[in-house]
């Protein structure tokens, strides 16, 4: 199916941009002309400035969108606005039962509104509705179109700790009616010999420092934008400022404190060298790994920056951008930095392990890892008798998610508490045999 809607965005670096800074990096929609679409491109405008938001209606405080998400926002509705345009709908009535849930959503499911033909994502459906929803609200706001009813009911939602051991905490969330269930997620993790083959396939192909980001991920988890961001100082350039945590423990157990700030995921304080500063997070690297980014940056990347100094004339110049240079991983062949692209690009550019293998799955393998090794530990578990095994088994993982993964992944959602924990549950289950012997007791 060919699409005629198309999103844009200025250069922040360009002309437009240096006249208006306010709009740097806001994108805005082309439409089938193709022509500038006045509506959906205010619409962005507002949201990207915060100016407008879905909270305002009800009585919250707009927070002002991250690059990522404006961008997501405007590809979400460039997709809308392109199917309302070629089935003839008239924004100005349609309504959320009939033409929003009857025929945008359930053409989605169905893959008739699909350029391959087949049915999409549930978590791609239940964006672009959601960014029609609020496309048309705007809509209403702006007084340039009569009422639209969307269904909303509050369901709470529980939150563990991502920074300590404060227990539980329950949020209201507004939830629409007629979204799409998701379906029961289950995770497949690669074992370690195809692991390891997949990262020597990488590094072969990819190069050193493609590779070392992706073996990042998988000893961090930390997410892809924020290893792009990842500055040449984040680890202190002497080893002996290094914060060792646990100096006692034999040097191949212990770990390395470092802050992160640059692409972290939540409030946006600004930008700096064309990078989101977000809150700021502490994290563990393994020893091992401080010693491979040391190495890095010793080695390799002063290689790659000598490439960005190339056919700098005067002094001054080069100081300014040898200044600009701040980033840990180069390009070898041009000194620029990386952007969360490449590393995605590179994490899929070979055979993958097992299907679905993203940097998303990288950080749940993380987690699954130290999930196993901290069970492991706790041979008395197994001594047990069957409910008591099951109870402390789920007790223990609970308390190791939240005191140890959840803040080294950097949010606090219980949602993917028991993704670890069925997963953990299933490598220490039996099949059924037809051979056991089953009793039960009415009686009890």
């Amino acid at each position: 199916m060919q699409r005629s809607y198309s999103v844009v965005t200025s250069p922040v670096t360009g002309r437009f941009s240096t006249r208006y800074p306010a709009l740097a990096g806001i994108p805005f929609i082309l439409d089938s002309r193709p022509g500038y679409h006045r509506l959906g491109s205010n619409y962005l405008i507002e949201r990207g400035l915060g100016i407008w938001s879905p909270s305002i209606r009800i009585g919250g405080i707009p927070r002002i969108p991250t690059e990522k998400s404006i961008s997501n926002y405007a590809h979400w509705l460039s997709n809308f606005l392109e199917w309302a345009d070629l089935r003839s709908i008239d924004l100005s009535t349609c309504s959320y039962s009939v033409h929003i849930i009857g025929r945008y959503q359930s053409e989605m499911l169905q893959g008739t509104w699909s350029t391959s033909g087949t049915p999409l994502m549930t978590s791609t459906v239940n964006s672009r509705v959601q960014q029609a929803c609020d496309f048309i609200s705007w809509m209403v706001d702006k007084g340039i179109r009569g009422p639209f009813e969307v269904p909303y009911e509050t369901r709470k939602l529980t939150l563990g700790s991502a920074t300590g051991a404060r227990g539980q905490l329950q949020k209201e969330v507004r939830v629409r009616g007629g979204k799409v269930p998701r379906k029961p997620r289950c995770l497949h993790m690669p074992g370690s010999v195809s692991l390891r083959n997949w990262l020597k396939a990488v590094n072969d192909t990819a190069g050193e420092a493609r590779g070392l980001m992706c073996e990042t991920i998988l000893l961090t988890a930390m997410r892809r934008e924020e290893v792009a961001c990842l500055r040449i100082d984040t680890l202190p350039r002497n080893p002996i400022d290094w914060h060792v945590v646990n100096p006692e423990a034999p040097e191949h157990n212990q770990s390395v404190r470092i802050e992160i700030k640059f692409g972290t995921k939540g409030p946006n304080f600004g930008r700096d060298h064309g990078d989101k500063v977000g809150p700021t997070r502490a994290i563990l690297i393994p020893l091992s790994l401080a010693k491979r980014w040391h190495a890095y940056r010793s080695g390799a990347r002063i290689k790659a920056f000598k490439r960005w100094m190339d056919g700098t004339p005067s002094h001054q110049t080069r100081a300014k951008r040898a200044e600009a240079s701040v980033h840990l991983f180069l390009r070898e062949n041009d000194g620029t930095r990386f952007k969360a692209k490449a590393l995605y690009d590179a994490w899929r550019s070979v055979d993958l392990p097992v299907p679905g293998w993203c940097p998303h799955e990288g950080r749940h393998w993380w987690a699954c890892s130290v999930l196993m090794r901290e069970l492991r530990k706790q041979r008395h578990i197994f001594d047990l008798k069957g409910e008591a095994t099951a109870a402390m088994l789920e007790s223990t993982s609970i308390s190791i998610i939240r005191m140890h993964i959840q803040p080294q992944l950097g949010h606090a959602d219980d949602s993917t508490t028991m993704l670890y924990l069925t997963w953990a549950l299933q490598q220490f289950s039996a099949p059924v045999c037809l051979d056991e012997e089953l009793t039960l007791d009415i009686t009890a």
